[in-house]
């Protein structure tokens, strides 16, 4: 069967001339026939590569190909199979090692290189035309497939909770808990362990503002905070004497309830970050100088928040007068302990669904460095009540108590995928960069996206291969080469 490869394509030419080379051989040692059709984008539009991607089709459909390979430019295959699939597969899954290029493969991941079946592609309508700049077309194009009911993966992420968890819901807007009575438990001259379980709702972006940010816990100022994000990203952040932050982001994560810990290390100078009792990173607490002329790294002061008057549960802030970065969703436990827990300990408290930390178990042996502990199931005249004895009972603020089915596996939806081997080649990013995008049109994307295609607010049949319209500049084909110049 022949394949189309088709590329969209911009000022790359080095990396075009590279591709071409390699395509070829690659193709030619596994015996496939082929075309290949560099789509390019000749305006100043912002790229569209969902749209490019489109057009190439109709030439890879006119010239008799029976299945499709829509690949990015910049991705050389060392190891790649194209061979014809009945359903949709995802080969963009192995990486040569490159320190200076970065590529993970989370569960949704659908870019890169994707074959697809001429009539599959047909059935889903092809890419939308409406993502300009960096990213999103890919997350639509996956969501096209689960709608369309298109045969897919499925994975099981593990939650480790009961069936039905009962706890404080916060609505986004202007719930809370705030607890004011904090007896020296953020004194950072010593080390602390913070622990949250909770489960955010889907991801709604504000249109006014550049990201999302929902926080679960905050001791505000320079708040030092444990989030979840539109990015799709667990993170913790403190900050230093200098008022410098430090933070730690997990991988792109599937929303699901989660055990977030979060430690702060006085003695060794560091914070931690575990997920679902798996260590996710950390991050030294240094400053940088100069002294006579060489450059001096030294570690720097946790910034000490034993002043503070309260922390909070379900924002940032519930005081501020800009956004207080409120979190939508349930919080089923919190806990602060004194000191730094073992990973040995932290696994077992994620593996744990019989017993409270009020009580010691398996490899959990700190029940007694408890400083303060709720499970938001337990409430009393509004205030949640301090499991560890220590008085710092909480008063809530328009939450209430709901019951929540949370299954122990949770099963997603990812598409099909072979493992291959492919480089990297070196060009400027243009998506996520330092927690945050770098461009307004991807965050117009993610916002197209969250607030109207996964909430199934857009008909897809009307914006796809049946309306994508477009001016063809110039057309040269040689051999099976096919390149096409367009405006957009």
């Amino acid at each position: 069967m022949k394949l189309g490869i088709i590329v969209p394509y911009r000022n790359r030419e080095a990396h075009l001339k590279l591709f071409r080379e390699s395509i070829s051989n690659a193709l030619k040692t596994q015996g496939i026939p082929y075309e290949l059709i560099v789509v390019e984008q000749a305006d100043n539009k912002p790229f569209n590569r969902g749209k490019l991607l489109n057009i190439g089709f109709e030439r890879a459909k006119k010239l008799g190909c029976k299945y499709i390979a829509l690949h990015d430019v910049d991705m050389i295959p060392i190891k790649v199979d194209y061979s014809f699939s009945e359903t949709p597969i995802h080969l963009a899954t192995g990486f040569e090692n490159n320190p200076n290029i970065k590529r993970v493969v989370f569960d949704e991941y659908f870019g890169g290189i994707t074959l697809f079946p001429i009539s599959i592609f047909e059935q889903i309508n092809g890419y939308s035309n409406e993502y300009w700049g960096w990213g999103f077309e890919d997350d639509d194009l996956l969501y096209r497939c689960k709608e369309a009911g298109i045969s897919l993966d499925k994975k099981i992420i593990k939650a480790n909770s009961f069936s039905k968890i009962k706890g404080l819901y916060f609505n986004g807007k202007n719930s809370y808990v705030e607890v004011d009575k904090l007896h020296d438990i953020f004194d950072f001259k010593n080390s602390r362990t913070i622990l949250v379980k909770f489960k955010s709702d889907d991801i709604i972006c504000n249109p006014n503002k550049e990201w999302d940010d929902y926080t679960i816990f905050s001791i505000p100022g320079y708040d030092t905070n444990i989030s979840f994000n539109s990015f799709k990203r667990y993170k913790v952040e403190t900050w230093d004497a200098n008022n410098n932050p430090y933070s730690i982001n997990s991988e792109i994560s599937t929303n699901a309830y989660v055990n977030i810990i979060f430690q702060i290390d006085f003695l060794n100078g560091k914070i931690l970050m575990y997920k679902d009792g798996e260590f996710i990173g950390e991050a030294t607490i240094t400053r940088t100088y100069n002294r006579d002329g060489n450059e001096v790294k030294e570690y720097s002061k946790i910034k000490n928040y034993k002043d503070e008057a309260s922390f909070f549960l379900g924002c940032g802030d519930a005081y501020r007068n800009e956004d207080g970065n409120w979190f939508r969703g349930i919080i089923k436990e919190f806990a602060i302990f004194d000191g730094v827990l073992n990973s040995s300990e932290i696994k077992a408290i994620f593996d744990n669904k019989m017993y409270p930390l009020t009580e010691n178990f398996k490899q959990y042996k700190s029940s007694e460095k408890l400083l303060c502990y709720y499970d938001t199931a337990i409430t009393k005249n509004k205030y949640l009540i301090d499991l560890s004895g220590n008085g710092n009972d909480a008063l809530t603020h328009q939450t209430h108590l709901v019951e929540m089915d949370v299954d122990d596996e949770i099963e997603i939806y990812i598409p099909k995928r072979r493992k291959s081997l492919i480089k990297l080649l070196s060009h400027k990013e243009n998506g996520y960069d330092d927690g945050k995008w770098k461009t307004k049109n991807t965050r117009q994307n993610q916002i197209r996206f969250f607030n109207n295609i996964s909430r199934n607010l857009t008909n897809i049949e009307l914006d796809g291969l049946s309306t994508c319209k477009y001016k063809l500049l110039n057309e040269a084909t040689v051999k099976n080469y096919h390149s096409l110049s367009v405006l957009l």
